[in-house]
């Protein structure tokens, strides 16, 4: 396997593990719901986190010139976040790997 072909298979594998890792977190819809109606800000610290996460994958498929450089990490961890939630049955996670290939396609090089 090519370089770049393997390093394809863990960005797409990442996205299939941060899915899974997400919906084990249904649960806690209503209880952040009430944290944030209580004015505190429960998010800042996770949206760091994740930004920099994604950050170091964007990065280091950019600098491989497979992905473009100019995406906001925060668009692509909201973007698996919108998958998750229209995908969130079991039953959904063959369609769920086709969104998150679809995802992956457009953080490739835009069309000349």
């Amino acid at each position: 396997m090519l370089r770049h072909e393997w390093a394809e298979a863990v960005r797409r594998l990442w996205m299939d593990r941060f899915i899974d890792y997400l919906a084990t977190k249904e649960g806690m819809a209503e209880a952040l719901k009430a944290v944030v109606a209580s004015g505190a800000d429960p998010f800042a610290e996770s949206l760091d986190r994740l930004s920099t996460a994604i950050s170091t994958v964007l990065d280091a498929g950019a600098k491989a010139g497979v992905l473009r450089s100019d995406v906001d990490p925060l668009d692509v961890g909201f973007a698996l976040g919108g998958i998750l939630l229209i995908t969130s049955d079991k039953e959904q996670r063959d369609r769920a790997g086709r969104m998150l290939d679809l995802l992956l396609d457009g953080l490739r090089y835009r069309a000349g």
